[in-house]
């Protein structure tokens, strides 16, 4: 245990951590071969990490509710032989490095191990195509010596534009915008409440305890589903709301209708489990709540523009 190796392992533990101590849920402990105590410790860990930051952001490996935006964390714009030609200044405050210690060093220099395999596999089928487009998940590393997953869009240009033999990178973050949502409900409420004038215009208004009772049921669906939901109206009785308050305010809070948010959730978590499992379609079918694996795989379909088997035998 106190060999150097270990003790760079251990401290790898205590700065993942220390991030999540900061609220930080983004970076993650690279894995080893090993099957020892530190590696199950640094598994344990890291799955708290990501179902912690699950929580949150309510996504697994994606999720594109109307309630999230895409933002961009960092560009990369690469030379012919793949190296840092120019980069976004967020770039420098994700991975910590200053600009010109990073341009025109290869990109793979900023990779995880795993991530190097992908990028060294890419780069050779991007040289026999005109145009390549790409999505895919890249793990960066931190000064700290952690792993930053980031989900990137990569275009390769070799044709005659202007951008001929130049690479793009882009990675992306997912920016909850229910909360700036909610706060805008919450102002018009209250600029309702303010403006009305008698007890019966307040009625086709929502309260603000209706709006936490509306994330209630969100919360309740998202734990639920593998069941058959009850009707609207046993549901905002059972959250101490009304059927008509919990239509609009689902509306307005998670820009969907509660049966469209139980089937994006469904999606969201079956994604997961056929990208991280070996468990039978079948079987995640049933898992998420859905009748049969036909009408899964078909849903997923529509959802995604891919099957489950398709994403699976990328692995």
């Amino acid at each position: 245990m106190c060999n150097p190796e270990n003790k760079t392992r251990l401290q790898k533990i205590y700065l993942q951590l220390l991030e999540l101590s900061k609220g930080n849920f983004s970076t993650l402990i690279e894995r080893t071969e090993k099957k020892d105590e530190l590696e199950a410790l640094t598994a344990l860990i890291n799955m708290t990490t990501e179902e912690i930051r699950d929580s949150f952001l309510h996504q697994g490996y994606v999720s594109f509710h109307d309630s999230y935006a895409f933002s961009i964390q960092m560009l990369f714009i690469l030379d012919e032989v793949f190296h840092i030609e120019e980069m976004n200044e967020s770039s420098k405050h994700f991975l910590g490095s200053k600009k010109d210690d990073m341009l025109g060093k290869p990109l793979e220099g900023l990779l995880s191990n795993e991530s190097k395999y992908k990028w060294a596999a890419l780069k050779k089928e991007m040289k026999d195509l005109f145009i390549h487009e790409q999505s895919l998940q890249l793990s960066f590393i931190t000064p700290q010596d952690l792993i930053l997953p980031a989900f990137c869009r990569v275009i390769h240009f070799t044709n005659d534009s202007p951008l001929r033999g130049k690479t793009i990178v882009t990675t992306f973050d997912m920016v909850q915008t229910r909360k700036v949502l909610e706060g805008d409900v919450q102002k018009r409420v209250q600029s309702q409440l303010l403006l009305s004038k008698t007890p019966k215009s307040n009625k086709t208004f929502l309260q603000l305890s209706d709006i936490e009772h509306i994330r209630e049921i969100g919360e309740y669906i998202k734990s639920h589903l593998e069941e058959e939901l009850p009707s609207l109206k046993e549901m905002a009785l059972t959250f101490g709301t009304n059927e008509f308050k919990l239509k609009k305010g689902f509306k307005e809070l998670y820009g969907m209708t509660v049966f469209q948010f139980l089937k994006e959730e469904r999606l969201r978590k079956a994604h997961v489990i056929v990208d991280h499992s070996d468990k039978s379609f079948k079987e995640i079918a049933k898992m998420v709540g859905f009748k049969s694996s036909n009408h899964f795989s078909r849903e997923f379909k529509n959802r995604y523009g891919y099957r489950p088997k398709e994403l699976r035998s990328l692995k």
